[in-house]
């Protein structure tokens, strides 16, 4: 088949007219590789294979522009190609020739990834860990890009974020201990370092929602009991919430009992 012309289709990209009224559309590099610019002529047996290597490289800039993005791991690649219905094979292909070029690297994508998390989001290292794993890093790059943490950044940016979160919590001195250590394990925080900052603070009930939560349930059980059984009753209640003898102590004398 001889080419009559060569139009340019897209970036990268020719329109090659044959002269059997029929056009095949090749990226430059495979005109390039195969000479066509000079014998201007392809061979029925060479097309097939001129197509394969067009599609090879049609997957890969797939691939770059997706890691263009931003940086990926090989697990993300191979997930992107295969809803592109990319065969297996070729996927290991052009997974191979993205890391012999460097633009894939399991260990930089986790060390990058572990730095942007812990600069942008308050996420602890225990729920980023579990992130890279679900994209496909080994348990022996996590750890090893973790450890490389150093241990004060995140101690800083623990007792930040718990600087704020005592102030927004409310309720009973231990509930609001309960709560801040359910939130900061739930964000990924060791637990030990989560009692560590909390141990420099002096939780102190919510006075407003004592009182609510005491004429609560005085006007709930009032009915029911009175006077010292009234109390007992309202004190055991207000215990099992999380307040102090102290709160419940103070609560039932700002009521009038003692």
């Amino acid at each position: 088949m001889k080419i009559l012309k060569f139009r340019k289709s897209s970036k990268g990209k020719y329109k090659l007219l044959l002269d059997n009224n029929k056009s095949i559309t090749l990226y430059e590099d495979v005109i390039i590789d195969n000479n066509l610019l000079l014998t201007k002529e392809i061979k029925e047996e060479e097309l097939d294979s001129l197509m394969k290597q067009n599609n090879d490289i049609h997957v890969y800039g797939m691939a770059l522009n997706y890691i263009s993005i931003r940086m990926r791991s090989i697990k993300e690649i191979k997930d992107y190609l295969k809803r592109k219905e990319v065969s297996d094979k070729l996927i290991d292909e052009t997974i191979d020739k993205l890391i012999k070029s460097g633009y894939l690297n399991d260990f930089d994508f986790a060390k990058a990834f572990v730095n942007d998390q812990l600069l942008i989001t308050n996420k602890g290292p225990l729920k980023i860990k579990n992130e890279l794993i679900k994209l496909g890093i080994s348990n022996e790059i996590v750890n090893e890009v973790l450890d490389d943490v150093d241990n004060n950044i995140l101690k800083e940016k623990l007792s930040n974020l718990m600087e704020k979160q005592v102030k927004i919590k409310k309720g009973s001195s231990n509930s609001i201990k309960l709560k801040l250590v359910n939130y900061f394990t739930n964000l990924g925080y060791d637990k030990q370092m989560i009692l560590d900052e909390l141990s420099l603070y002096k939780l102190k009930s919510d006075p407003v929602k004592l009182k609510k939560d005491y004429d609560k349930l005085y006007n709930k059980y009032k009915s029911k009991y009175e006077g010292s059984n009234l109390e007992y009753f309202i004190s055991q209640k207000l215990y099992s919430k999380g307040y102090t003898k102290d709160d419940i102590k103070k609560a039932v004398k700002d009521n009038g009992y003692e």
